[in-house]
């Protein structure tokens, strides 16, 4: 998907009733999710708990927008993300993929 594709795809979802600002903001989060699956792009101690499955992890290092959008992430991981990112995301850490 492209960056366009996964903000529609945010807007069509935005049942926390994010604004466009807001909106951007977890497009460009859910990107980066895709350029990690893909890329081997690091994410920061936020995605990181949203790959991991990691509820504690995600809620403590969620900033109000991301605490909001939490099911927003759920889904994309669910219905947009090839089925093994659990694999991937549960792998021991790849030296390249260290947190920001």
């Amino acid at each position: 998907m492209t960056y366009e594709e996964i903000r529609q795809y945010a807007e069509r979802n935005n049942e926390p009733h994010l604004t466009p600002e807001e909106l951007d903001h977890v497009a460009m989060c859910m990107e980066h999710i895709q350029r990690w699956y893909y890329e081997d792009y690091p994410l920061g101690d936020f995605l990181t708990a949203v790959v991991r499955n990691d509820l504690m992890g995600a809620v403590f290092y969620a900033d109000d927008v991301n605490i909001r959008a939490l099911k927003l992430y759920a889904w994309f991981l669910h219905w947009e993300m090839p089925a093994d990112w659990r694999k991937k995301a549960l792998a021991p850490c790849n030296p390249r993929q260290s947190s920001r």
